[in-house]
């Protein structure tokens, strides 16, 4: 690309940087040009990665021509599978990515044509941040199945957890906005919500994390980003809220780090800007 993501994300900071301090009529015309340049690097970034995004459609072109496996005679244990599958979501809620893998691929030896157990296999890996592995994982599902809700919402929090805030935006909107599945919904707006925050908006951040939480009321990270984001907004007795919230929740990490944040800031401490940190 003719632009690195990274030099681009590091001159909008240091326009950033200098919007906060004084400036003279000098400084704001150069500041001014500043802007209209990353734009318009940003935009042909932008159009060449659309392009290039295009050209993919030949690839699975190319693939719907291959010739079709034969039809063999296989056993597919479905209930074996979801019910490895429910304990694997047990396991993903408590933070416990080894037993959750283990379950995810347990549920694909009973039934490898699982998309369920294919795209929470790609929460796993990417909450492991093994995102290369988590991103064909997830794609896999989605060239079969594009409304795969889960897949969808796995791919976008991957795009996130790499930096490209943009395509993770969009590919959350498109799960959130499928009433077909409630749990993908649910991680859906709780994303966005951090896409948003690391954004830096956030007034959007605290609109789609309290759906999280309306929508989730256990889960405690959506209560932890939502305290963070009503934190930087400056609305700190509402984090503090937030994070008493979620501190009460048990059997989740982010329970604990609900505590350990209210703990920072009762000792004067400030809230880290990125949940990635």
């Amino acid at each position: 690309m003719s632009d690195d993501l990274t030099e681009l994300r590091a001159e909008f900071d240091r326009i950033a940087a200098a919007l906060r301090a004084p400036a003279s009529p000098d400084q704001r015309a150069a500041l001014k040009a500043g802007i209209v340049a990353l734009f318009n690097r940003t935009d042909a970034a932008i159009g060449e990665i659309t392009a290039f995004k295009e050209r993919i459609r030949e690839l699975i072109a190319a693939f719907k021509t291959l010739p079709q496996e034969s039809v063999t005679s296989v056993r597919h244990d479905h209930l074996g599978a979801s019910t490895h599958i429910e304990r694997g979501w047990s396991a993903l809620a408590g933070g416990d990515w080894a037993r959750a893998q283990t379950e995810f691929q347990a549920a694909l030896q009973r039934d490898a044509t699982s998309t369920a157990a294919q795209a929470l296999l790609g929460w796993v890996l990417m909450y492991q941040n093994r995102l290369d592995e988590a991103l064909e994982v997830c794609l896999r599902v989605l060239l079969r199945e594009p409304d795969h809700g889960l897949a969808r919402v796995a791919l976008g929090a991957i795009c996130l957890r790499k930096g490209i805030v943009g395509e993770a935006i969009e590919h959350l909107t498109r799960a959130a906005g499928n009433p077909s599945d409630a749990r993908a919904g649910l991680y859906a707006n709780f994303w966005l919500g951090v896409a948003y925050l690391e954004r830096d908006m956030h007034s959007d951040a605290i609109e789609f994390l309290r759906r999280a939480t309306a929508k989730g009321p256990n889960l405690a990270e959506a209560w932890t980003e939502l305290g963070r984001a009503l934190w930087l907004s400056g609305r700190e007795g509402e984090a503090r809220e937030a994070w008493s919230t979620g501190s009460a929740l048990r059997h989740s990490p982010f329970a604990r780090r609900c505590s350990e944040l209210l703990a920072l800031v009762a000792a004067g401490g400030t809230p880290p800007r990125s949940p990635f940190n």
